[in-house]
């Protein structure tokens, strides 16, 4: 008649809000990012592009010379 019985367990639960304005950030931060990353690649395939036709160029060039 005189058992021990368990208690509940007591635990500390500190809810975690949404905010928005920090995914907003992380997205803003994302989008910057991969922007820059297709601006690298643009200006490398524009620069191989411009080498080209200026070989394309001194190609013509001297065989007018000719």
């Amino acid at each position: 008649m005189f058992i021990k019985l368990a208690k509940h367990r007591k635990f500390e639960y500190t809810p975690h809000y949404y905010k928005p304005e920090g995914e907003d950030r992380i997205r803003q931060r994302i989008r910057i990012r991969r922007q820059r990353q297709r601006a690298k690649g643009r200006s490398l395939v524009w620069m191989i592009a411009m080498l080209a036709f200026v070989l394309y160029v001194m190609y013509l060039l001297s065989q007018i010379g000719k």
